[in-house]
Parts: C-alpha cells; sequence; structure tokens
C-alpha cells in the first residue's frame, strides 16, 4: 500500500513541473512577440517623426508656411507635447518637445508617479523643437477608423501641430 502513495506523490511532482515549464514558455512566447511588436511600432515612430523634422526643417527656412501627414503611425500610440518649466522626458533635457510612445494608464497616482515620461523616455521617440506651443495629447487612429492626419504650421515664432 505504501508504494501506491509514492507512485501517487511522483506523479503529482511531474504534473506540477510539467505546468510550470508550459506556464514558463507561454510566457516566453508572449514577451518575444510583445518586443517584436514594440520594436515594430517604434520603428514605426520614428519614421513619423523623421517625417515632422523635415516638415519642422522647411518651415524654419521659410520653404512652407504648413504642411499635412496623412496615415500617422503607429496606431494606438499617442502624441504629446511637453513644454515650458513642465517634467520632461530625459530625452528632451529641458528642452520644448514632440514625443510619439504608448499611453499609459494610472499616471501620478498614488504609487505611479511619471510612469508617462519613462514610457515615452524607454520605447517612445521624440523630437525636440525648440519654439513648440503646447497641444492636448492625441491618439494615433488606424485607417479602418478613419486614420490621423496632422498639421505642422508656423504661427508667429512658434510651431503647431495639430491633428485634423
Amino acid at each position: 500500500m505504501n508504494k501506491k502513495g509514492m507512485l501517487l506523490a511522483s506523479e503529482v511532482l511531474k504534473i506540477v513541473l510539467a505546468v510550470i515549464s508550459i506556464l514558463f514558455l507561454i510566457y516566453l512566447l508572449f514577451s518575444i512577440y510583445y518586443a517584436s511588436v514594440n520594436g515594430q511600432k517604434k520603428e514605426q515612430a520614428q519614421s513619423t517623426i523623421d517625417r515632422i523634422n523635415d516638415i519642422v526643417v522647411r518651415i524654419g527656412n521659410g520653404a512652407v508656411l504648413s504642411e499635412r501627414i496623412t496615415d500617422v503611425t503607429p496606431v494606438s500610440w499617442n502624441f504629446f507635447s511637453f513644454v515650458g518649466q513642465e517634467k520632461k522626458p530625459n530625452l528632451c533635457v529641458e528642452e520644448n518637445c514632440l514625443c510619439i510612445c504608448d499611453e499609459v494608464n494610472y499616471d501620478n497616482i498614488l504609487w505611479f508617479i511619471d510612469r508617462q515620461l519613462t514610457e515615452c523616455d524607454g520605447e517612445g521617440v521624440c523630437l525636440i523643437i525648440n519654439n513648440l506651443n503646447k497641444f492636448e495629447d492625441f491618439e494615433i487612429e488606424g485607417v479602418s477608423d478613419g486614420g490621423t492626419n496632422i498639421e505642422i504650421s508656423k504661427s508667429g515664432e512658434t510651431i503647431e501641430v495639430k491633428r485634423v
């Protein structure tokens, strides 16, 4: 009778180890997948920032007064402006800047302090625009939702970015 009890304990141990191993593999696969997706989204955001930088340079040179960018990517990320004396991501180094990054939930509530700034530093991309005008944050929508188009223009001495 003792042998049956020992057999049962060893089988339970094997099952528990198998379940733990399967859960670890699932976690590993999801981690690899999300790292790949975030890498692609960061590349898309960098491409959008490069397009915005080209327009800002042309506006600064006086070649154009305003220009639009259509079908902005990456979908579901957000545009943020960090202007004046407010807290800014380290990528902005005390300068006014425009950032594209994923929006975080529960920022500056209880122990969730400056999570948005950290997200923009780590997973986002920023462009320093010294004379940037503050704008309301907005989410980039997919083509199926109508897409997101932005207009970059010069208003007096400042650069304005707005969703159109």
